[in-house]
């Protein structure tokens, strides 16, 4: 099943450095959801940054910012650290929560076919309905872009 905007959000519960969190937890914030493939790689770092720089104006609009990828706690942790990220990083280690975004598939790079995380982000209004979904997300401009769409809720 693909999801799409008016789509109540899979009740995901993932971990991250604070314990576990599952969608009920953050009922009554508007929840960004963005999926990278792999902590520390050079795409993903200028998303995570970008998302970092921008957190202010998110918290302003009641909006929570979580990573999601299948990195380790640990791998987030030095990621965090690295580049001095204030929001939440979920490792989803058994793929569970991309599977139920349907954000694992197969991709390609110069020609080999693997599987991986599609670049993706959701956004989740206060009452856990899908407002908005970007797939395939180019990392530049994303972050404001989001935000635009954070606004209009």
């Amino acid at each position: 099943m693909t999801l799409k905007v008016g789509d109540k959000a899979p009740a995901f519960k993932g971990l991250t450095a604070e314990g576990p969190l599952a969608l009920k937890d953050l009922k009554g914030s508007n929840i960004v959801l963005y999926f990278y493939p792999k902590d520390d790689t050079p795409g993903c770092t200028l998303e995570a940054c970008a998302f970092r720089d921008a957190l202010p104006k998110f918290k302003k609009m009641n909006a929570r910012v979580f990573g999601v990828s299948k990195d380790t706690l640990q791998a987030h942790a030095k990621f965090s650290k690295k580049y001095e990220l204030p929001f939440t990083l979920i490792s989803d280690a058994d793929g569970s929560l991309c599977d139920s975004f349907g954000v694992w598939g197969e991709k390609s790079m110069y020609g080999r076919k693997y599987m991986g995380i599609e670049r993706a982000t959701y956004l989740v209004d206060k009452t856990g309905m899908i407002r908005h979904i970007w797939r395939k997300v180019k990392v530049a401009g994303h972050a404001e872009e989001v935000l635009d769409a954070v606004k209009s809720l």
